[in-house]
């Protein structure tokens, strides 16, 4: 990201006027484009009823997204570095679009997967070049906090119109199958079009233009250079561990249970509406972090971690007793899930707020993107996993292996990471940091 912005410059023959544009336009551009609308709430049941994948195979495509994501991270930022932000938005709302109409017409687990691949490649190119073309537009003087605000009200409205759009997905999937898609794709169309709105604020300086070649060179050895310092370190190596297993669980877990919902026999219209409900829940218990932050200093992670891997074993439990009230059973996982949601938002916060700490500024974006590399492996390998039982056993047997696996897998690597993570600054040897906050 930053060598994009290194890179280009301001052209004098950018106006006022033109930034002022690009400003007013993009909260409404981040609304009905920031993510996909009328998508996520049915996606899960789509696959399954429409297009007659199992559960498995659901979860099965699910693990090749994270390397995907992966694999198009560097052309995605060679293609902005190329073209500008501008047009590589229109790219990358353009293959978005195709990512729809794939799914539409998909009939199997290759065509998904190729969806999968073109959803990878757009969110590569969306997620740094939409950010970056609003900060070139806000005014030199006070532009962070310009910025700021400009982005967190287009967040806010897509999260009303997400809301909104989520609540009726499922009524919709119920008169037909494929119109909540067709919805969808219709608002990366206009996503399209928002985007050829959009002025280009910053000239392309051609001769310093990175290749794609030199940025994978310079990805990889970020990570070597990360990993060097890692082994050298107890304290990231034990945080390391720990985000190999928990991460990639949590990456799992939102399609392990929606197959819980399916396999419940839940209408789509009331399945729409709990998704939708839980990812609100997860919203607005983000602030809890900071409670749990205050509350469990260095024992944090250990709350986060124990208690999610804990409801599993409770659903896994609660869903093989056949003789209790199908709403009662149901009442009592929304329960458990929402505990899970709730507990989501603060272990992202907080997950990212320990990296930070790690070490010194120049070491943070080598460290940031070497965890990413680390997480993306992780939700492959647990994704997978949780694919195999899903295909041997059904989903309330699945929640109880994983959940009684994982308790166990993470009690024995926070028993290791006691003396490692979560320290007094005074604590850890010199080779465990560079240039350490107190982090818990």
């Amino acid at each position: 990201m930053k060598e994009v912005e290194d890179r280009i410059k301001p052209t004098k023959k950018v106006t006022i006027q033109e930034r002022k544009y690009n400003a007013r336009l993009y909260p409404l551009y981040k609304m009905c484009a920031w993510d996909l609308l009328f998508y996520y709430a049915i996606a899960f049941v789509f696959l399954v009823q429409t297009k007659g994948m199992s559960p498995a195979e659901v979860m099965l495509t699910d693990a090749t997204y994270p390397f995907l994501k992966l694999i198009f991270q560097m052309p995605g930022l060679t293609i902005i570095d190329k073209l500008g932000k501008r047009k590589s938005l229109i790219v990358g709302n353009f293959s978005l679009s195709i990512c729809i109409v794939i799914l539409i017409v998909s009939s199997g687990i290759p065509m998904v997967i190729l969806s999968y691949a073109f959803m990878a490649f757009a969110f590569s190119i969306k997620n740094v070049a939409e950010t970056n073309l609003l900060y070139d537009s806000v005014p030199d003087k006070k532009g962070k906090g310009i910025f700021s605000k400009i982005e967190e009200k287009g967040a806010r409205n897509y999260y009303f119109l997400d809301g909104i759009t989520s609540m009726l997905t499922g009524f919709l999937f119920v008169i037909n199958g494929y119109i909540p898609m067709m919805i969808c794709l219709m608002f990366t169309v206009i996503a399209i079009a928002m985007s050829t709105c959009f002025k280009e604020v910053c000239e392309i300086k051609e001769e310093k233009s990175q290749t794609l070649k030199g940025r994978i060179q310079g990805y990889f050895q970020d990570i070597k250079t990360a990993f060097q310092f890692i082994f050298h370190s107890r304290r990231l190596q034990a945080i390391m561990v720990f985000t190999f297993f928990f991460s990639g669980l949590v990456y799992a877990s939102y399609t392990l249970r929606e197959s819980l919902l399916d396999d419940l026999q839940i209408p789509a219209q009331f399945f729409a509406i709990i998704i939708a409900s839980l990812t609100i829940l997860s919203g607005v218990t983000a602030s809890l972090q900071s409670v749990i932050h205050q509350k469990f200093r260095n024992k944090a992670l250990t709350f986060i971690g124990l208690i999610y891997v804990i409801t599993f074993v409770m659903i896994g439990i609660i869903g093989m007793y056949c003789n209790i009230p199908k709403e009662a059973v149901l009442g009592i996982l929304f329960v458990f899930f929402a505990i899970q949601y709730a507990l989501q938002s603060p272990y992202d916060i907080l997950y990212q707020k320990y990296l930070k700490s790690f070490a010194t500024p120049e070491m943070r974006v080598k460290i940031a993107t070497t965890f990413d590399f680390i997480k993306s492996v992780s939700s492959f390998v647990i994704a997978m996993v949780c694919s195999y039982l899903l295909e041997v056993m059904n989903p309330r047997n699945s929640f109880l292996v994983i959940g009684i696996i994982f308790t166990a897998i993470l009690a024995i690597v926070l028993y290791w990471m006691k003396d490692k993570f979560g320290l007094k600054p005074e604590e850890y040897r010199k080779q465990d940091i560079q240039d350490v906050e107190e982090e818990m």
